[in-house]
């Protein structure tokens, strides 16, 4: 299989992860979460299927910086009242399932960088990196708070959570 035909099915099956979790969750914060990261994945698929039609138009961005600043958004939203979120040992679980799938994601990624020999490819591939690192800090970022919601808005990941925008882009 094409590493763009894999990627493209990992980007489908991260969507339908988050969506079936944004589905099993009642805390409106934690879905608006979910159905973000459901959207980068959804984004991410987009642009594979355009590089699959047209190989060099790797320049383009696939994470929205809207993104980052959406999630960021709920994030102060949540911080505001740390009690009146409540994670439960399901959703612990699966943003955990998530942090681990998107690690996995980022190391095949920077492994194909490593074999590439194509200098395009190469780019491409480290640029995908980036993005699931980027998925990677949005989701330490629900652990974080879901370990420690009533310190989590003094904390230096959330303060520092809009340095991600951009990252990975180079």
């Amino acid at each position: 299989m094409d590493i763009l035909e894999f990627a493209m099915q990992m980007e489908k099956d991260g969507k339908a992860f988050y969506e079936k979790q944004a589905s099993g969750t009642t805390n409106p914060g934690l879905k608006k979460v979910l159905l973000s990261m459901a959207e980068e994945e959804e984004r991410h698929y987009k642009y594979f299927k355009r590089l699959k039609e047209d190989p060099d138009d790797i320049n383009a961005s696939f994470t929205g910086a809207e993104t980052i600043s959406k999630i960021q958004n709920i994030f102060e939203q949540m911080a505001s009242n740390p009690k009146g979120v409540q994670f439960g040992e399901n959703e612990l679980s699966a943003w955990k399932e998530a942090f681990k799938l998107e690690e996995k994601s980022k190391k095949l990624y920077e492994e194909q960088a490593a074999k590439e020999g194509d200098p395009k490819r190469k780019a491409l591939f480290i640029k995908i990196a980036g993005e699931e690192q980027n998925h990677i800090y949005m989701i330490d970022g629900v652990l974080m708070y879901a370990r420690q919601p009533e310190s989590f808005a003094d904390s230096a990941q959330f303060k520092n959570f809009r340095s991600l925008e951009g990252w990975g882009r180079d």
